[in-house]
């Protein structure tokens, strides 16, 4: 009989195959795992053909390499339909993507990364459009520093690479440049990069926190930097924080609810 502590560490093995995949790599070979995860070919071939076999990967006949299987696609669409919240928020983002033009997204926090849940295009002609699945360092987006600001800072800290990674040059630099700018994020809820983790490209975002699930997604808008002005800008973090105050009473986060009420401050992270 198998062990709690080597099914455990099969369900690690697992889960380490399936984080192959990303939206640049679609499908995977032996080869790719071995190299993405150091596993030894035997163990590799055999770990592939159990997930196979269960359903959760499934093989090209003739380049045999495998891509996701029916059912991680079944449980993803049971999470897209039964996560309310997630819902709720996209519903009101498509009205903020309608009117104003921008694409928006819908992201979580996993780690010092944030990932794309959702993706409301635009009607504008010039969008640079990231998928669903899609990883960034949250500390370089908008919605990625809001999320983190709803961490404690002995969190943020634990989470991030030392020393941060280069971005780029609007992109934080350093720790104290980046807990600057969380600092600020705590104050008024509001977040704004440009030309960070994609050139050309400007968003402004807020992080929304279900109080009794204690789920925390980040909402963005994204535009072209370099065609978008001030005023624009202004107008589009209106009908952002406009947005966060609605799903913030429908939700009780304790920050929109906060900021709506007129507080100055962002008290959501023990410091």
């Amino acid at each position: 009989m198998e062990s709690p502590c080597e099914a455990m560490s099969a369900l690690d093995n697992a889960i380490e195959i399936l984080r192959c995949f990303s939206v640049h790599q679609p499908e995977i070979g032996n080869a790719d795992v071995i190299r993405l995860t150091g596993k030894p070919k035997s163990s590799t071939s055999r770990l592939l053909r159990q997930l196979k076999e269960c359903g959760l990967l499934e093989q090209d006949a003739l380049t045999r390499r495998y891509r996701p299987g029916l059912l991680l696609f079944e449980l993803g669409r049971l999470h897209r339909t039964q996560n309310d919240f997630v819902a709720a928020a996209e519903q009101r983002l498509r009205a903020v993507c309608a009117r104003t033009g921008h694409t928006g997204y819908i992201s979580v926090l996993d780690g010092a990364e944030q990932i794309v849940l959702r993706v409301v295009p635009g009607s504008n002609p010039l969008q640079v459009v990231t998928p669903p699945g899609a990883r960034a360092p949250a500390f370089a987006t908008s919605n990625g520093r809001a999320m983190l600001a709803r961490l404690s800072d002995a969190d943020i800290r634990g989470r991030l690479p030392r020393p941060l990674p280069a971005i780029s040059p609007s992109a934080p630099r350093n720790l104290t440049g980046l807990m600057a700018r969380i600092a600020e994020i705590r104050r008024t809820g509001y977040s704004e990069a440009s030309n960070e983790s994609l050139p050309g490209v400007g968003s402004l975002g807020f992080a929304l926190t279900r109080r009794d699930t204690n789920e925390t997604i980040g909402v963005a808008l994204s535009y072209p930097s370099h065609l978008t002005s001030t005023e624009e800008r202004a107008k589009l973090w209106q009908a952002l924080r406009a947005m966060a105050v609605d799903l913030g009473r429908l939700f009780d986060d304790p920050i929109w609810v906060a900021l709506d009420d007129g507080a100055p401050g962002h008290k959501a992270a023990a410091r």
